[in-house]
């Protein structure tokens, strides 16, 4: 299953208004250095696509810009972005449909994904009967307490759901197949893109296609695959994903700190307190590996899919470490509240990588 949607009668609204979404950066810009550091405000735009539109009115290439984290294109949404050899102040000039910056100083260094405390969301729901709305704020208040299940959610795997598709045609080399379900589904790539890859198609091989498609994208779709496979490991953690495993590789939600859980009954009261919890794989050739039946596990899962481990190493130009991924996050909750006669206001925090929509499936489905 990946992010299957609630099945209630229950609807998001339709405004980018109901879903907001603000970034919380990691660290403040130090004023000095040769790159800019600038907030911006989006309305129904994504994060590639409003770094594609600056770009364009800078006269600078996307690779010069940073950012930490992909925002929700059908939002408005708030995020820090870097943009390397343009002053602030001619940032501060830009005038882009959809796009309003913020503030801009200068740092040192280009912004990393990852390099971010969290999101805060505040998003509406609407069509939800009255007699549901204690069971969701008592819901909220369990998920507060026990963590909430850290799967990627379905924009991960773009507007078809098929990212992830292309991500494991490239682990395998399948250079046909790549072209296929890209320009099958070029609506959802840039027109430039798509013509590329045909010009391409028709003088030399598939693979010289696949070559010509962006590093970026080529990144997205491989990590697509990643994120399917470590979603794959969360549903056989199911229901019980707090449960320490001897072999795990257990994560400080402090710190992120990943360390082998020799004894499990040992460390579960920590588990419990929601201090620290298991972890799945977002496979890589560096990533850390369990031991006993968790490993198993994430073996098997890999010779279901025929895929070998070292494959990682390198695919498509990409270098793939890994990393280890808690199988559950935390969550401040802020304020669940009723508005009008059939919606639901909520306000809620989570940390880097965490997905409201994610949030939204647990409260709505049950």
């Amino acid at each position: 299953m990946i992010g299957t949607p609630p099945k209630t009668s229950t609807t998001f609204k339709i405004e980018p208004e109901d879903f907001i979404v603000e970034e919380l950066p990691l660290y403040e810009p130090s004023c000095a250095g040769t790159h800019t550091f600038f907030a911006i405000r989006k309305r129904n735009l994504s994060t590639l696509e409003a770094i594609n539109r600056i770009a364009r009115e800078l006269q600078v290439p996307t690779r010069d810009f940073g950012y930490a984290g992909l925002k929700d294109k059908h939002a408005v949404t708030t995020q820090v972005l870097s943009v390397e050899g343009i002053p602030p102040e001619q940032v501060l000039r830009i005038q882009v449909p959809a796009i309003e910056v913020l503030w801009a100083e200068r740092h040192a260094h280009k912004l990393r994904v990852g390099h971010l405390r969290g999101n805060r969301f505040e998003i509406t729901v609407g069509n939800v009967a009255q007699s549901r709305h204690a069971t969701i704020k008592s819901i909220m208040e369990r998920l507060t307490t026990e963590g909430v299940p850290n799967r990627f959610g379905v924009q991960r795997f773009g507007n078809r759901n098929d990212s992830h598709l292309i991500g494991k045609a490239l682990m395998k080399s399948d250079w046909e197949r790549v072209v296929h379900i890209m320009l099958a589904d070029n609506a959802s790539q840039t027109n430039d893109v798509a013509r590329r890859m045909e010009r391409e198609l028709a003088r030399k091989s598939a693979e010289k296609a696949v070559i010509c498609i962006p590093h970026r994208l080529r990144k997205l779709f491989l990590s697509a695959y990643q994120a399917y496979l470590f979603n794959c490991i969360l549903e056989k953690r199911l229901p019980h994903l707090g449960k320490l495993l001897d072999g795990d590789i257990a994560v400080k939600h402090s710190n992120g700190a990943p360390f082998l859980v020799t004894n499990a009954t040992l460390e579960q009261q920590r588990a419990d307190a929601l201090e620290i919890s298991p972890s799945g794989p977002i496979f890589g050739h560096k990533m850390r590996l369990p031991a006993n039946d968790v490993l198993a596990m994430e073996t098997s899962l890999l010779a279901d899919e025929r895929i070998d481990l070292k494959t990682f190493r390198k695919v498509a130009g990409i270098r793939l470490p890994g990393a280890r991924r808690p199988l559950r996050m935390s969550m401040t909750c802020q304020e669940v509240s009723t508005v009008g006669t059939a919606d639901i206001h909520f306000k809620f925090t989570l940390p880097a990588g965490g997905y409201a929509t994610v949030v939204l499936e647990e409260v709505l489905s049950a």
